[in-house]
């Protein structure tokens, strides 16, 4: 039997890639316009769910353009915090697309935060207002943070009014953000909510209703990175709803006893929009509400381009099976 070998990328090999966080921002245009053209696929994630406030979901992604390959095995518990963990959790196994062959087994945090927050800031780029001064941030955590770093790059002027009880974490957002964007601290989530243009959920996930749509003014962007939270016409009183991808959105509302009973007004994805079959925003008035899950294939290609990065610098592990 001929003995084949794995690149292994720990947590910290995979933060001395130092992947350009604009070169992230391009790889998530380009895929998110794959999706929009059929290049793809991307069956909805499947998963379990342990506990009330946890999952564990696999997550497949085929790119034949760039012909990459691989899956995310990730976990997310809210509590984790309790015990001094990281809340998202997980490892990507990317394959050679001829064999099938596992070719790199890497952590999944880093690669999780990054794409998560591109995938916002591009759906931001086609179909914020015009003139975007003021962005709302709810949460501080590792996902607030990367919102504030990408959507930074696409509105370098903007304040970031960032929520969340603990003031230091603002503070730790705000100290690792290397751009003119101002950050804030604002205390109330509907302050912040009432006067953004985008605004960002970024909390762990909830199981009541904390954010009101009502909150939202005319133009405002709504990007739930957790889709729970919101009020019940989030789905029925935005004049524009989409998401990454809509087989896996509906797959989600249905396993997952989804607090939105009504998703009929669901008009395509971000991928739609930027190939130009759906139309996004018509009018700088229109209130757009925006579910991105998470595509297993941004995964794969943002852990694609992390491993072009250790193969030319002989960075990880290299193991033998």
């Amino acid at each position: 039997m001929t003995t084949s070998s794995v690149r292994w990328l720990s947590r910290n090999d995979v933060a001395k890639m130092s992947l350009p966080l604009t070169s992230a921002l391009d790889i998530i245009e380009g895929t998110f316009r794959d999706h929009g053209s059929g290049a793809f696929e991307n069956p909805p994630k499947i998963g379990i769910h342990p506990g009330n406030d946890s999952f564990i979901h696999a997550m497949a992604g085929w790119l034949p353009r760039q012909r990459r390959a691989g899956l995310k095995w990730v976990a997310g518990y809210s509590s984790n915090h309790k015990v001094s963990l990281p809340n998202i959790t997980g490892l990507l196994v990317l394959n050679d697309p001829d064999t099938g062959l596992p070719i790199c087994v890497m952590d999944a945090a880093y690669l999780t935060a990054v794409r998560t927050a591109a995938a916002s800031a591009i759906t931001s780029k086609y179909l914020s207002p015009p003139n975007v001064g003021r962005i709302a941030i709810i949460g501080a955590g590792l996902q607030g943070l990367y919102h504030v770093k990408m959507l930074s790059l696409i509105y370098p002027e903007a304040e970031f009014q960032v929520v969340d009880i603990n003031e230091n974490a603002v503070g730790r957002v705000a100290e690792q953000t290397y751009s003119k964007a101002t950050v804030v601290r604002v205390k109330e989530a509907e302050v912040a909510i009432r006067t953004a243009n985008v605004i960002v959920t970024a909390t762990s996930q909830l199981e009541d209703v904390a954010f009101q749509f009502g909150w939202v003014k005319e133009g405002g962007l709504v990007l739930p990175v957790n889709p729970r939270g919101w009020s019940q016409d989030i789905t029925t009183e935005t004049d524009v709803l989409l998401a990454d991808d809509v087989e896996q959105f509906k797959t989600y509302i249905t396993a997952t006893g989804s607090p939105y009973r009504d998703i009929s007004r669901i008009r395509g994805s971000i991928g739609d929009v930027i190939v130009g079959r759906v139309a996004g925003r018509v009018s700088n008035a229109d209130r757009i509400a925006v579910f991105n899950l998470g595509l297993a294939m941004h995964d794969v290609a943002i852990g694609s381009a992390i491993l072009d990065i250790a193969e030319q610098h002989g960075l990880g592990t290299i193991l033998s099976y």
